[in-house]
């Protein structure tokens, strides 16, 4: 992709943090945003600033952990602007600790956005991107801790492990088709 004028880039996460600022980026170089969050006040904060720069921004609120929240915001997106061009897969959450005072409750709620979350993003959109054709990207956030763990973050670690691997067996399936996929 040579020019990002006029795709349209949807980043989950993008009230706030990366997914923000990843927003921000993409539409400083022209592209169109599918923006969603948890939050809706802020997702409506991100969703001003960056249609102010003059591309369009759709938003709507949606928790990557529900496979029926995700089914619903495609449907909206799909409707709305079509196939996707690029899907930043940028939600996520941290917890600090050692294994031992991790609860089992920590270890889930961070699979179900870090993990099933990219899952459900993916089902989601995918099948719309192949139909569409032509060049796409599927741009899955995971985190130095996915290479390179430290103490105090097993949870966390293990689930951008799990990004990683997800990331490099989809991109060996989708190998000799138009959509590519990035880890970062």
């Amino acid at each position: 992709m040579k020019s990002l004028k006029g795709l349209q880039v949807l980043v989950t996460g993008a009230a706030s943090g990366i997914g923000l600022e990843c927003a921000r980026a993409f539409a400083q170089r022209g592209a169109n945003l599918v923006i969603s969050d948890v939050n809706p006040t802020a997702l409506e904060h991100a969703r001003a600033g960056i249609a102010a720069t003059g591309v369009q921004c759709f938003a709507r609120t949606c928790d990557v952990a529900s496979e029926e929240s995700v089914a619903e915001f495609a449907r909206a997106v799909h409707e709305a602007v079509g196939a996707v061009d690029v899907l930043v897969n940028n939600a996520g959450v941290a917890f600090l600790g050692s294994f031992e005072q991790t609860p089992l409750s920590e270890w889930r709620r961070i699979y179900d956005i870090n993990v099933l979350g990219i899952v459900h993003c993916i089902r989601a959109f995918l099948p719309a991107m192949r139909a569409a054709g032509g060049v796409r990207k599927i741009v899955n956030v995971a985190s130095l801790a996915g290479f390179a763990p430290a103490p105090n973050m097993s949870a966390y670690a293990a689930s951008k492990h799990a990004v990683v691997g997800l990331s490099e067996v989809l991109a060996m399936e989708l190998t000799g088709t138009d959509i590519s996929v990035l880890v970062v």
